[in-house]
């Protein structure tokens, strides 16, 4: 399946078809047993990563959650220079590495095994695609990675959970940039209560912390 990005850059999702492999301008991932790269929320993610990356400059980001790798390796061939990409499963970054190694990536990005308490580097983008309730757990920990005026793409939530999201990110100090919506059927009823899946483009300027310190 081949994905086709606003900027011109395509990425072909497994099963990789020969004439692709071929072309070194086609970005080649292979899902293995990680998350599956064709679901709605790595595209809406994607696009808006792409769509970040054309007019605001990002030297370095974090793929938090990497599973196949997709978006940081979207992120490196778009041009980001320090990309890293994090996964508490030894099986995804394996994945991902070998990813790179497909495509020809050479020291970038860089993967890890690990939770966001490790990391003490500040990033000027961040994507995280992950459950909702995760998302809810580890949000002090991507803002303290997050530099101020960054980039935080989420996804990997319904849109039934926006309204707290939203809440709770403005509260600590984002604002909204940008967000994207799209469906996928189920069989019966979805879990959620909801077809809809969400991402967003958060910008964050440090006000939430601001306050919390002149609260103390």
């Amino acid at each position: 399946m081949l994905l086709r990005l606003p900027s011109g850059q395509k990425i072909a999702i497994s099963p990789v078809f020969p004439w692709e492999s071929r072309n070194l301008q086609i970005l080649r991932i292979r899902s293995g047993r990680s998350f599956n790269p064709d679901h709605v929320t790595t595209r809406l993610s994607l696009a808006l990563l792409d769509a970040l990356l054309h007019h605001a400059r990002c030297r370095s980001l974090l793929d938090v959650g990497c599973g196949c790798g997709i978006l940081a390796l979207a992120a490196a061939r778009l041009g980001v220079p320090f990309v890293v990409g994090l996964d508490i499963s030894v099986v995804a970054v394996k994945i991902s590495a070998q990813n790179a190694l497909d495509n020809s990536f050479d020291g970038c990005p860089l993967w890890f095994v690990g939770t966001l308490d490790a990391v003490d580097h500040q990033f000027d983008c961040i994507t995280a695609n992950l459950p909702y309730h995760v998302i809810g757990q580890i949000k002090d920990d991507l803002a303290r990675v997050l530099k101020r005026g960054g980039h935080l793409i989420l996804s990997g939530f319904h849109d039934i959970h926006w309204n707290q999201l939203y809440n709770e990110f403005t509260t600590m100090g984002y604002s909204l940039q940008a967000s994207l919506t799209g469906d996928r059927s189920f069989y019966g009823a979805p879990p959620s209560g909801s077809f809809t899946w969400m991402a967003v483009d958060l910008v964050f300027n440090g006000a939430g912390a601001e306050q919390t310190e002149e609260g103390k």
